[in-house]
């Protein structure tokens, strides 16, 4: 990659993180993580260079125009065979010393552990976040791909790559899981022209933006020119068309049907005529908007705007009214319900249907909706239960504002059904019990479908056997305990899908040293406290005191403790009032309890 372009790509990124403050629509803080995802082979030391020499500029701007879409940055620098070390601050200053530390490595082995590193920053940046990754090779990691694919539509992150190489095959396994990760996180891959520093800068500094809502990701493998008729609601503040492939056009009418042109607010933010091009607008007015596209070659489209008016998703075995307890992916071979939680759409208006579409933009499936719950910010809307497609899909949200615009919405992410694992099953491995007293042996179940649960100790049943339609939690309790409660005890749960256990040892010992704690002491500037601590019982123990979490040696001068354990403090001073903690254990235990010194004001 050519040094100056990289390093004006990454002054670009941060300079998108640090747009002007001010925009109506922007949050009072970000909650986005802006992660770089950098390849430090030796091909790449040129531009490491450059990019070091830049770095004080780079934060500098970052620092002092802070993006309320940006709540912090991450930086993962990989290099077969290794990925990291990852840094994640909120300092730019951190951030700097981080990069100035990177140092690149080897060259000629092409295919890097891109896919890897990908995931690192996914794992260590918010939901929602924007991942740029630079690189002159494809993925030699690429089998790692499915269990990014999964974190990406847990996390609802976008990928984009910046790609000024390729290892020459844009038909390995390597190269085409970049296309896959882009497509699955509605980002895309951009191959880059040195000549075209200018209009990329302008590219990436809309790329990264609060309040961002997806109308339209579609991607194809052929050559070919594509229509679309889409609603442009009120609240619609600016629409962005993305369209990667070589031989790119983009025309876009109003719906009055007139072509928008350059004069009249269509701004072209990026045009490379073998790889992409990118355009932006305000559209004045609301209604069905047309968008023909085309490309010479494989292509993908994206269309993008600002508006608080959008959508979170959520599958379910169960109909719920929660979106708490639904999960981020659909599951196969069983029927799922799908929750739709509406954010910004004020009554009356409404969600009519959500359809499942192809990642052409050919629908699949369409599914009525109707309200769950209404809120006063939100709403909640489900679905008919179905079965998850096969093949990658998006969801499309349709209905109406609430002066009765037609409001379309995407969702950010392609989705792909995931198959149902077993049941997980948690117990602490240890559980602690004392005589006499009551005992709960519990373990927590996290399934995706309904399952039989059962408590065995050394095998015998304990109890009837439950059956639960969702993960939860289940207890034996024990009113007394005893020595003959003692043992392993195996929580097992069965779905259709497979089987989980585990296992907790329970030991019941004598209890701690139980404390009876006096009444709170109040004395005058000049007078003796003694604060003291009962201890029932004739087991062995210690016993401690303890104040503003220092522990108090047995002799300190005018703190003193006595031959029965209490607390004696002579010559009460206003600064010695407080509360004191006295702390007893033995082999069995701890138990705390506190007393209060008061002490009186001069003269009451």
């Amino acid at each position: 990659m050519p040094p100056a372009l990289l390093l004006r790509l990454l002054l670009a990124v941060s300079a998108a993180a640090a747009s002007e403050p001010g925009t109506a629509l922007a949050p009072a803080t970000g909650d986005a993580t802006l992660a770089i995802v950098f390849d430090v082979t030796g091909s790449m030391w040129d531009d490491l260079v450059q990019v070091m020499d830049g770095a004080s500029r780079i934060l500098e701007r970052s620092l002092s125009h802070r993006s309320r879409a940006i709540a912090n940055y991450a930086l993962v620098p990989f290099h077969d065979p290794d990925v990291g070390p990852v840094t994640l601050t909120e300092d730019p200053a951190v951030f700097q010393r981080e990069l100035r530390e990177l140092y690149v490595q080897g060259g000629g082995d092409c295919p890097e552990m891109s896919v890897g590193a990908i995931k690192a920053a996914v794992e260590v940046s918010y939901p929602g976040s924007f991942i740029f990754v630079f690189s002159d090779a494809r993925a030699k990691d690429y089998h790692k791909k499915d269990e990014l694919l999964r974190l990406l539509q847990l996390k609802q992150s976008q990928v984009v790559f910046v790609l000024t190489g390729d290892c020459g095959d844009r038909t390995h396994p390597g190269y085409l899981a970049y296309e896959e990760i882009a497509a699955t996180s509605s980002g895309q891959v951009f191959h880059l022209d040195k000549q075209q520093v200018t209009e990329v800068l302008k590219w990436v500094e809309s790329a990264i933006q609060a309040s961002k809502v997806h109308l339209l990701s579609t991607d194809h493998e052929e050559q070919g020119e594509h229509t679309w008729r889409i609603p442009f609601d009120p609240s619609l503040k600016e629409v962005t068309i993305s369209l990667s492939g070589p031989g790119p056009e983009i025309e876009v009418r109003d719906p009055l049907g007139r072509i928008l042109q350059k004069d009249e607010g269509l701004n072209v933010l990026l045009n490379i005529p073998d790889s992409a091009k990118v355009v932006a607008f305000k559209p004045e007015h609301p209604g069905l908007w047309s968008i023909k596209v085309y490309s010479s070659g494989r292509h993908s489209v994206r269309i993008t705007g600002i508006s608080n008016i959008n959508f979170r998703a959520g599958f379910s075995t169960q109909p719920s009214l929660d979106l708490n307890h639904t999960i981020e992916w659909p599951l196969q071979g069983v029927p799922i319900s799908l929750v739709i939680n509406s954010t910004g759409l004020q009554a009356p208006g409404r969600v009519d249907s959500v359809e499942l579409s192809r990642s052409s933009g050919q629908p699949l499936l369409t599914l009525p909706t109707q309200l769950l719950s209404n809120g006063s910010a939100h709403q909640l809307w489900g679905g008919p239960p179905f079965h998850a497609p096969e093949e990658r899909f998006y969801l499309k949200v349709k209905g109406e504002d609430h002066e009765g615009n037609p409001l379309l919405r995407v969702s950010g992410v392609a989705y792909r059904g995931v198959a149902p694992g077993g049941p997980l099953v948690s117990m602490p491995p240890r559980i602690h019990g004392y005589l006499h007293q009551p005992l709960l042996v519990s373990c927590s179940v996290h399934s995706a479908l309904p399952f039989r649960l059962q408590l065995r100790r050394h095998g015998a049943r304990l109890g009837e056997e439950r059956h639960l339609q969702e993960s939860g939690n289940s207890s034996w309790e024990i009113p007394r305990a005893s020595k003959a409660e003692e043992g392993t005890y195996e929580c097992t749960a069965v779905s259709g899908a497979g089987t989980g256990r585990a296992q907790a040892e329970v030991i019941v010992t004598d209890p701690p040293p139980q404390l009876v704690p006096a009444p709170n002491v109040t004395v005058s500037p000049g007078e003796t406290a003694v604060l003291s601590c009962r201890v029932l019982g004739e087991a062995p123990h210690n016993l401690t005191w303890v104040r503003d979490w220092r522990v108090l040696p047995a002799s300190t001068g005018r703190v003193r403790q006595l031959d029965d354990l209490s607390l004696e403090v002579s010559t009460v001073i206003p600064s010695d009032g407080g509360r004191y903690q006295c702390i007893a254990s033995n082999a069995n235990g701890v138990t705390r309890a506190s007393a209060w010194l008061l002490v009186r004001e001069k003269g009451v």
